[in-house]
């Protein structure tokens, strides 16, 4: 037991990055009742792009970060726009940006000489631009019906699959590291013989701040109040004259935003990124929404620590290859025990 706060100060970082990670699975489903699991994909482009920020243009981390947070954001509302709004309406921009990324597609699955394949990546990116910007401005839609329940879902596994495989054709698929010397790695010894790294204090910090910052924009601004209007029933959104649809892709930029940042925090803190990387992650990211309960912000927040104090006593004091049956033995326990989660409510019938 003399590991006892360490190990509490371990959980604790590592709690918050997941903490950040599953809060973007809570605001897509508690908005559109949506299970995203395209949203580990998300987070390993989040970390792709931190470390091509800082290896490849040399960017100092505090460009960097930003720019991956920002960068993953772009990609979930693109995502959105190809892979779930054609199942809600269907817009000639959402044609033109099936094109471009079918042009996007042809860049990878043939070998084309370098400046080929910039030229194609040129074509598709301009196509979505224009899809985009078409899909923005459309009042009228091709057609139009109810999303199918499953539909969704099924569509982001799709998503989650075409992701991880341009990754993999674009960085192959063998674990990247940060140049000696990126961030301090010297531990900082703490009173108590405490220990910590300097890119474990900004995990830690980092972490906190945008959770702060989540609930704050979700509880005190118009765009938050309006994500919250969406959420209860977006057929009355609409009746008050909420942008749905800009609703829908700004909650989808927050989530890949928040997906991006822990991709970017972990992948700097534990100094690998691969494009799997986010496999492990999104399973854990689904244990905590569900331990924590569906659509509660604040649930999600004291499971991602739950789960994070879990995983690191499980190495730490018993078998660390039953790490993760620990921590699915936990949701089972919670499912039987309370089905809503610790802190979810019971199911509310939506105008």
């Amino acid at each position: 037991m003399d590991q006892l706060p360490q190990q509490l100060l371990n959980s604790a970082w590592q709690g918050a990055a997941l903490a950040v990670f599953a809060l973007g699975y809570a605001l897509v489903f508690g908005s559109l009742g949506i299970v995203n699991l395209a949203h580990g994909a998300v987070y390993m482009w989040g970390a792709l792009l931190a470390f091509l920020c800082v290896s490849t243009f040399g960017w100092p981390l505090w460009i960097a970060l930003p720019a991956a947070v920002a960068g993953a954001g772009l990609l979930a509302v693109l995502l959105e726009r190809i892979a779930f709004k054609p199942l809600r309406s269907l817009t000639a921009g959402s044609l033109v940006l099936w094109a471009g990324f079918l042009v996007l597609l042809a860049a990878f699955t043939v070998r084309w000489s370098a400046e080929v394949r910039w030229a194609i990546l040129a074509i598709a990116a301009v196509l979505a631009l224009i899809g985009l910007a078409i899909d923005a401005r459309t009042t009228r839609v091709l057609w139009q019906r109810d999303m199918p329940r499953l539909a969704p879902m099924i569509a982001s596994i799709g998503a989650s699959l075409v992701l991880v495989s341009l990754a993999q054709a674009a960085f192959g698929a063998q674990a990247m590291r940060l140049p000696p010397g990126t961030f301090p790695d010297a531990p900082v010894r703490l009173p108590g013989d405490l220990v910590i790294t300097p890119i474990q204090v900004l995990v830690l910090a980092v972490a906190l701040a945008l959770m702060v910052a989540l609930n704050m924009l979700l509880a005190r601004t118009s765009i938050g109040r309006a994500i919250r209007a969406v959420a209860w029933s977006e057929r009355t959104s609409r009746l008050l004259g909420i942008n749905v649809d800009r609703v829908i892709s700004s909650t989808f930029f927050l989530s890949g935003g928040l997906a991006g940042a822990a991709g970017a925090l972990l992948g700097l803190a534990y100094n690998r990124i691969q494009p799997l990387m986010g496999e492990d992650v999104e399973l854990a990211g689904l244990t905590v929404i569900v331990i924590g309960g569906l659509g509660s912000i604040r649930g999600v927040v004291v499971a991602a620590f739950l789960v994070g104090a879990l995983r690191v006593f499980s190495v730490a004091y018993l078998d660390s290859s039953l790490r993760d049956a620990f921590v699915f033995g936990l949701l089972i326990l919670v499912l039987v025990v309370r089905p809503q989660g610790l802190f979810g409510r019971a199911a509310a019938v939506r105008a």
